[in-house]
């Protein structure tokens, strides 16, 4: 008996999976504590695909990944990116996970819709990928499932690498633009390893950022947030630049952020800014990409 992982089951797609292989196999599943769903036969994974440690947890022991879209990739309350972006970050955490793993096989499963940059990335890693060869046609499908319960915002956007850089240089240019653009309204101070972001007038700073060089991986900047006054206290926020396979495109994320202020306004004030700084800064890199002015100029030392 197989032991099989699925993406989720609260989509048409994983719901036809799990009727044609749960009679002769071990399934499970990923679940959203808020949405439970009423397979009793599946293992339940409380585990956050997005989250490279609890991929490895999951795909520890499976047998089988079968990889298709599921209403469950909206853990967060809030998501800033696009939706293929996401999918790319899941595809490589479980691309990096797999390889560690029992893992003998993916199967990622065809849509009308093909994302190719996700079959690239899931096959550059060394675990066997089988794509199928009947595509899915969708009725219509939903990109607003979200988590009432969880007050958390996750961020995701992809950019270039521009020619030249590395993603270090990427992540160490960014803090230097973003000092550039906010000039006046914050101040972004560098300490070797620690990142604040001060309000000059009050003196106090706004997120306090360490590097975690040892959670880092290859291709990989991770910095936990782990203050200021508008983290709430107790949690911790993850900002991380992580280059795909191809080493020339990389993903800028913000993981499980819960700032201090109220949902609503929050919703309404600082994730529209984050979102919106985000973007800009996608635009930044394809300038630093296309005019060799720029990209010469801009390259940190």
């Amino acid at each position: 008996m197989a032991k099989i992982l699925l993406m989720g089951v609260y989509g048409e797609v994983g719901q036809s999976l799990y009727d044609s292989l749960k009679e002769n196999n071990e399934i499970y599943a990923f679940i959203n504590p808020d949405k439970p769903s009423l397979f009793h036969e599946i293992n339940w994974l409380d585990l956050d695909f997005y989250e490279l440690d609890d991929m490895r947890e999951a795909v520890a022991h499976m047998d089988i990944v079968i990889f298709h879209e599921d209403p469950i990739m909206r853990f967060a309350r809030l998501n800033q990116g696009r939706f293929d972006t996401f999918l790319q970050l899941i595809a490589d955490n479980l691309g990096r996970a797999a390889e560690a793993s029992t893992v003998k096989q993916i199967i990622y499963v065809s849509e009308e819709i093909e994302h190719e940059e996700v079959k690239e990335i899931l096959s550059a890693y060394q675990t066997p990928v089988t794509h199928t060869n009947t595509k899915i046609l969708r009725y219509g499908k939903s990109l607003k499932y979200k988590n009432p319960s969880n007050h958390t915002m996750r961020s995701a956007q992809r950019a270039h690498i521009p020619d030249g850089w590395t993603l270090e240089d990427v992540a160490k240019y960014y803090f230097k633009w973003l000092d550039t653009i906010v000039f006046g309204v914050v101040e972004i101070e560098v300490y070797d390893d620690t990142i604040e972001i001060t309000f000059p007038t009050l003196d106090k700073a706004m997120l306090i950022m360490e590097r975690d060089r040892e959670n880092e991986e290859e291709r990989m900047v991770l910095l936990k947030v782990v203050g200021g006054s508008l983290l709430e206290k107790g949690t911790e926020a993850k900002f991380e630049f992580r280059a795909l396979p191809d080493n020339k495109t990389f993903i800028m994320m913000l993981h499980d952020f819960k700032s201090r202020l109220p949902w609503t306004i929050y919703k309404m004030t600082q994730a529209p800014l984050h979102g919106l700084v985000s973007r800009i800064y996608q635009v930044e890199m394809v300038i630093n990409n296309t005019l060799l002015e720029e990209n010469q100029k801009n390259k940190p030392e």
